[in-house]
């Protein structure tokens, strides 16, 4: 594994933390802003310091699509399942992506 570079382990901080914060105004709580988008800012570090790039990129890809067809429903309920499940499908796509690249 090679070492990453703090240019990863800012746009993992930004891309999670940035998820953290959307999770935060869905909910409508100020305080879930702020620990949400702190969360996502460790998380983020922690897994751009170890060099996912395109994993956390295709999860957020993921997430997007997820959270756009559950606003199409108009429930907010739906919209956060929908936006979680994508996550987790675009994690699962993700890991076998990041097993071809890692030969």
């Amino acid at each position: 594994m090679k070492p990453a570079n703090k240019k990863e382990i800012y746009l993992g901080m930004a891309l999670i933390g940035t998820t953290g914060v959307l999770i935060g105004l869905v909910m409508d709580s100020p305080l879930l802003i702020a620990i949400a988008g702190f969360l996502g800012m460790v998380v983020g570090g922690f897994v751009g310091w170890l060099g996912g790039r395109r994993f956390m990129v295709i999860i957020c890809l993921g997430v997007l699509i997820g959270a756009y067809l559950g606003y199409r429903t108009g429930d907010r309920d739906i919209l956060i399942i929908a936006a979680g499940t994508g996550g987790a499908i675009a994690g699962f796509m993700g890991a076998q992506i990041e097993s071809f690249f890692s030969r």
